[in-house]
């Protein structure tokens, strides 16, 4: 199916993004994803696509690109947003058709391996792109921001909270996700019992 940019397409983070651990250079081992890993879904008006070909769709992308809390974007022109220097991981989805936790058919862009370099109150835009024509470059469709979420330093980082059930339920049909039973912050104290 190829898409036009237009406003029969939507976009809808089911999941925002809540919190990050900054990371550094040079310390793979200890970088940790963005917690909960963000994710858009994306839906097309049924009179344009009412088979919802979109779904199956293997030209259709998605890349993730970081804005700093006073960045206030006014108009959405559609130019290519130039990776970001100030993340590291998987900037780009393809689109995942996947049953969600309420057992309904939809297609997905999942982001579970963003990190941050830099602490603050940040956004992410997520930019999605059609690449059905052959030859030329990719043609912007539309985009979403996310709701602001903090990046703090190691003393500041309390752990990674439980995954959600959206999760959970994307990582049993094999999207590879990092999953928590229980938030870290959470551990179980040692009881001393003194006998008299």
């Amino acid at each position: 199916m190829k898409m036009a940019r237009s406003l029969h397409v939507a976009l809808n983070i089911r999941q925002q993004p809540q919190q990050a651990l900054v990371a550094t250079v040079g310390k793979e081992k200890s970088r940790k994803p963005i917690d909960p890993p963000p994710i858009v879904q994306i839906d097309v008006r049924p009179q344009i696509d009412p088979q919802r070909h979109f779904l199956v769709s293997p030209y259709l992308f998605m890349v993730a690109t970081l804005l700093p809390q006073e960045d206030k974007i006014t108009e959405r022109d559609g130019s290519n947003p130039p990776p970001s220097a100030n993340m590291l991981g998987s900037l780009c989805s393809s689109l995942h058709r996947l049953k969600d936790s309420n057992n309904f058919d939809g297609g997905f862009f999942i982001f579970g391996d963003l990190s941050v370099r830099v602490t603050g109150t940040h956004r992410l835009r997520f930019a999605l792109y059609d690449v059905s024509k052959i030859g030329e470059s990719a043609a912007f469709i539309t985009d979403v921001i996310s709701e602001e979420f903090a990046v703090v330093a190691p003393k500041d980082f309390h752990g990674m909270e439980e995954s959600s059930a959206l999760s959970r339920t994307f990582s049993d049909q094999g999207v590879r996700l990092r999953l928590r039973k229980e938030p870290r912050s959470i551990t179980s104290s040692v009881v001393r019992i003194t006998f008299p």
